[in-house]
């Protein structure tokens, strides 16, 4: 390898991924809010349990 060769060529930033504390914008929340809403919904229809955290924020206002 020359001088001028970086040994770590496939080397880049971390991706920023969001983490589940990060702050979310009012329309995601509100997409969020739908989504637990028709999970809940589609839920009870298959006789299936829906997890609280799910229930809990199908309960949130739009």
């Amino acid at each position: 390898m020359s001088a001028n060769t970086s040994e770590h060529k496939n080397v880049h930033a971390p991706r920023r991924v969001p983490s589940e504390t990060a702050k979310k914008t009012a329309a995601e929340h509100r997409v969020q809010v739908a989504a637990a809403r028709l999970r809940v919904t589609l839920d009870e229809r298959l006789g299936r349990e829906t997890p609280a955290k799910t229930k809990a924020l199908a309960q949130e206002p739009i």
